[in-house]
């Protein structure tokens, strides 16, 4: 039986996902890797690492789902997003790259707003800039290893460089490079604009091609790294988000996809680019066809239990955790949570916020902090959800995922919180599978990508708001909100 594999490059490890033709999962690996910090606020990653670590994965996946290499019909990626790579003429990195997590370019997001305008930087880009997307960190470059820079053939996002060693072609995609603050979003295509108010080479920046477009073929060189047959074709794929997004089947306006991982995300297709003008929320190009996204992202979502757990709660399982704080009755007896711990996102665009409780008293146990904590984070990511009823954004069906779909307690409060009817989605490994769906597409394996989703996805348990826990949550999410704008200023006096 014909095989895809779906390569998925995140910030702490990459896998591999061999997937058949209707999506059932033949294989995983997966290989865990560090960030290097040589500086405070530094994060980077070797991309020669990303090489090794892939061509383990991918033998193995290969080996362990029992298959034939020629039965591997085709590659897609899924990747971690806005990240740099800087190579030279030859094609090898003359540096680490520069990852998302990185914070060394704050002044050079400062100067960004400075010379293109927060207004013109929205209506070109839809979106605010940050430490650690590529815009930021080729200034950053150009300003403090300007003779690196001056050696800079072509910059290419994380995945784009695995995928440029599987070719030997330099090329990358909409969802991807609308997340790097060089793109016209809403005409998919690089802007020159930007480039030039940035005084950037336009040359260095590598072609844009459909996300399902195949990029090229294996040669023998790579493909005996890989393990795979030579000639495999090798598609363009997307940044994880809107990957992750197709395995749930979220690929069209009116779904919602609530995705509780590390961090947070509220994220809904849009078929016309929309944008908030205060620049609280991302908009970038779906792996789709003329197909956009709108996203909040929040910093500390399950991070935020993980803390609760591994300092409060003594290690105990998740599911304990869970059950504990099924126990408490919702608003936890008047304890609320802001889950700030390493600063915020959306709404707030706040690196200095920090995390709190407010409410505390001599009744509240480690069961209402638990449940507290749940709350905060759906509270928070409602934030994100006020803001696109503002900017008239619609959706009829809300799909739950990430580790916080797995508890049905928290999944209850997210149904509460948000309002809506959830469902879950039974794909696991889903930036992996999305990878290998939209490769299926690339060959011709399904029709479109709608035809990949009926065929891949299936929906399991959800959850139905309750009206009483609804109107307490409204209530309670006014308290919430308000508690930021009152607390801004001790946080960044702390």
């Amino acid at each position: 039986m014909s095989h895809l594999l779906g390569i998925d490059l995140g910030t702490s490890s990459v896998k591999a996902v061999l997937i058949d033709e209707h999506g059932r999962v033949a294989a995983v690996a997966q290989k865990e890797y560090g960030i290097d910090t040589p500086q405070p606020t530094w994060a980077e990653q070797d991309p020669d690492m990303w090489w090794q670590s892939t061509c383990a994965v991918v033998s193995q996946a290969v080996r362990d789902g029992g298959i034939g290499v020629d039965d591997v019909k085709a590659i897609g990626f899924s990747g971690q997003m806005h990240g740099a790579v800087f190579l030279d003429r030859g094609g090898s990195p003359l540096r680490p790259a520069i990852i998302w997590a990185d914070q060394r370019s704050a002044e050079q997001c400062r100067r960004i707003y400075d010379v293109v305008g927060r207004d013109r930087l929205a209506e070109l880009t839809c979106n605010p800039v940050a430490p650690g997307f590529m815009a930021a960190s080729m200034l950053w470059l150009k300003e403090n290893e300007p003779d690196t820079f001056k050696r800079v053939h072509q910059v290419l996002l994380p995945k784009d460089y695995i995928r440029y060693r599987m070719t030997g072609q330099f090329a990358s995609e909409p969802s991807d490079a609308a997340s790097t603050l060089l793109f016209d979003t809403k005409n998919r295509t690089w802007s020159q604009e930007l480039l030039d108010l940035l005084d950037l080479p336009r040359d260095i920046l590598p072609a844009v091609i459909h996300s399902w477009s195949v990029a090229g073929d294996l040669p023998q060189e790579a493909a005996a790294e890989l393990g795979l047959s030579a000639g495999t074709p090798v598609t363009a794929g997307g940044g994880d988000q809107p990957i992750a997004a197709i395995a749930n089947g979220v690929v069209e306006p009116g779904l919602l996809l609530a995705t509780i991982g590390t961090g947070g995300q509220l994220f809904t297709p849009l078929a016309e680019p929309a944008y908030d003008a205060e620049l609280r929320t991302h908009t970038f190009c779906h792996a789709v066809p003329e197909t956009w996204f709108i996203m909040g992202a929040m910093l500390s979502a399950g991070l935020s239990l993980k803390w609760f757990r591994d300092n409060v709660a003594d290690g105990v399982p998740y599911e304990q955790i869970s059950e504990e704080a099924a126990n408490v009755p919702p608003g936890s007896d008047g304890l609320i949570f802001l889950p700030y711990l390493v600063g915020e996102r959306t709404p707030h665009m706040d690196p200095k916020a920090t995390g709190c409780f407010v409410g505390l008293t001599l009744r509240h146990t480690r069961a209402h902090m638990a449940r507290a904590i749940m709350e905060g984070v759906a509270f928070a990511m409602r934030d994100s959800l006020e803001i696109f009823r503002e900017l008239g954004v619609t959706y009829h069906k809300a799909i739950a995922s990430g580790g916080g779909a797995k508890s049905p307690v928290w999944r209850q409060i997210q149904a509460d919180v948000f309002g809506v009817d959830l469902i879950t989605v039974s794909v696991a490994e889903q930036a992996g599978v999305g990878a290998a769906l939209l490769a299926g597409v690339g060959v011709g394996v399904f029709q479109d990508v709608a035809e990949a989703c009926s065929r891949a996805v299936s929906y399991g348990d959800g959850a139905e708001p309750i009206e009483e826990n609804r109107r307490l949550y409204d209530e309670r999410h006014a308290v919430f909100r308000a508690l930021y704008p009152g607390l801004k200023d001790v946080f960044s006096s702390l």
